[in-house]
């Protein structure tokens, strides 16, 4: 077994399903199929049964699996010990991070980054937040970059404290707000637990919505149109945006804050790719938030 062996029997034990498998890998059926057959030839097992839906894997097919990730992993600690000793910064970068932080500000920050190091690949993972956590828990990425607050036992560094705010088409007065339609959209829940309690804060009775779409930049485009108001952190403000912009305040009148952080464990530093990156992110923002 070699390491595209490994990759095979952890993306069909993923997908449950020799198609998607095959297609994951860039592969034909026949082939992959085959390739399972020899496996279980060469070491005399079943790695698993065929059934209604899908594939199930047997008790050595478990092991097999576990053994092949777990070889994946060192592999690729090896390839990183292995370009960590030689005089130029390079490897494959793995990043795990927050879907509205990747849409407004990742692919720029990425860009000069390879500038500056050319040599260094990324592996980009975008989800929400507890998506990007368990990325990070399971050692898929080298940093997560998450929004709002999460535990976590590793380091971790505030990249930008943003204000959550309301944003319409033409001013309009906080009192109104009530009977005005509002434009909903998926989002983390912290961020929704935030925004629901800042209404029954300030309001009675609930919002009318009416609209519920995929995402923030949805909603935005909803509201430059005059169909509602939403209620967002102020990263999804850009400069030619023509909005007006209410800032939310807790009870005591301070505004409520929405940060971003970047969260790795400290031994990763030893990566100069990470420690770079991390070092670079850091110098990124703090030069972008003087300017």
């Amino acid at each position: 077994m070699n390491k595209k062996d490994w990759q095979i029997l952890k993306i069909v034990h993923a997908e449950k399903n020799i198609t998607k498998a095959a297609e994951r890998l860039y592969i034909s059926q026949p082939t992959l199929t085959y390739r399972l057959q020899q496996i279980e030839k060469e070491l005399d097992i079943k790695i698993f049964h065929r059934g209604r839906r899908g594939i199930v894997f047997t008790e050595q097919g478990e092991l097999l699996v576990k053994y092949a990730i777990d070889m994946l992993r060192e592999r690729q600690k090896m390839e990183e010990m292995l370009w960590n000793s030689g005089n130029d910064v390079r490897g494959t970068l793995r990043l795990s991070v927050s879907r509205t932080f990747a849409f407004y500000q990742l692919p720029q920050i990425l860009k000069a980054f390879n500038e500056k190091f050319p040599k260094v690949e990324f592996n980009v993972n975008t989800g929400v937040n507890i998506d990007v956590l368990h990325s990070i828990y399971k050692q898929e990425a080298h940093l997560g970059i998450v929004r709002g607050e999460h535990s976590w036992p590793g380091e971790a560094v505030t990249l930008t404290q943003e204000n959550i705010a309301i944003l319409s088409s033409e001013k309009i007065n906080l009192k109104d707000l009530p009977s005005m339609r509002r434009i909903s959209y998926k989002t983390d829940p912290t961020l929704e637990m935030v925004i629901d309690n800042w209404w029954k804060d300030n309001f009675s009775t609930p919002p009318i919505s009416n609209m519920n779409v995929d995402n923030v930049e949805i909603a935005k485009r909803m509201v430059f149109n005059g169909l509602g108001y939403c209620i967002a952190p102020s990263i999804v403000l850009e400069e030619n945006d023509k909005l007006h912009k209410i800032f939310l305040n807790d009870t005591t009148g301070s505004p409520i804050i929405w940060n971003t952080r970047i969260l790795y464990q400290e031994e990763l530093l030893e990566l100069d790719m990470v420690n770079e990156f991390v070092t670079f992110i850091q110098e990124y923002h703090q030069n972008y938030s003087n300017n």
